[in-house]
């Protein structure tokens, strides 16, 4: 199987205050266990939010860069 595009919802900065919601990403990974680690050493290392922010609230599967995804869509790279 190929990578898979993951949206990934963390706890908070999920509102537009300024210019971007953090808390919200799209992350390309091979599982979701990696999206997640992506995005919190990414808010960690740039010390955006409290902790508990950065914790995830919801991971989802979009699409799969296979013949025939699982989920039903296709990624192309």
């Amino acid at each position: 199987m190929g990578v898979k595009l993951y949206k990934v919802e963390c706890r908070g900065m999920v509102h537009e205050i300024v210019d971007m919601a953090h808390g919200i990403a799209y992350v390309i990974a091979e599982n979701p266990e990696e999206a997640y680690r992506k995005v919190r050493n990414h808010l960690d290392a740039k010390n955006l939010g409290f902790a508990s922010d950065r914790e995830m609230k919801t991971i989802e599967l979009l699409a799969e860069d296979d013949e025939y995804p699982l989920c039903g869509i296709r990624l192309y790279r």
